[in-house]
């Protein structure tokens, strides 16, 4: 649980300044919104960080191949996301970074469940608030996310 705890917080020091995913404040630089391009270079250097920083933590070795895949899918989100804000100087290189971006979430996402597997295989789960439980749970948590129902605004209703 210790690393749980460690790789969550290093996400949690990685924080971007954006509330919205890259693809959707890319859509917005498209349609002329100047301050798109800053939150996609801040998510760019969260995940950039956050790659870097899980690389450097002690992991055991059940979650070897996971945490080695989930740092690889960051550093390649980062690199894409990067090329996101050069859309006004390389559309190009956005262009082919968008090819790339569905199989490369797909693989974060995936490494993301193998962690999850893994910490159900052994016998752990992490409630939520449990130091560590965004990081192992987070894919269940988007899905649920997800899932809520969506009130009129487009918000998810509180319950």
């Amino acid at each position: 649980m210790a690393f749980a705890a460690s790789a969550e917080a290093v996400l949690v020091a990685n924080k971007a300044d954006a509330n919205k995913s890259e693809l959707q404040y890319l859509s917005d630089a498209a349609r002329g919104d100047a301050s798109a391009l800053g939150h996609i270079v801040s998510l760019a250097k969260a995940y950039r960080g956050s790659a870097a920083g899980l690389a450097q933590i002690p992991v055991p070795r059940e979650l070897a191949a996971a945490d080695l895949a989930v740092v690889n899918a960051l550093a390649r989100i980062s690199a894409i996301t990067g090329d996101f804000a050069r859309v006004d100087d390389d559309p190009l290189a956005t262009m082919l970074a968008l090819k790339q971006y569905p199989q490369t979430v797909l693989n974060l996402v995936n490494a993301f469940i193998a962690i999850e597997k893994a910490y159900r295989a052994a016998g752990i789960t992490l409630p939520a608030g449990a130091p560590g439980a965004s990081f192992v749970n987070i894919v269940a948590d988007i899905a649920a996310s997800q899932a809520a129902p969506q009130g009129a605004s487009g918000q998810a209703k509180k319950p």
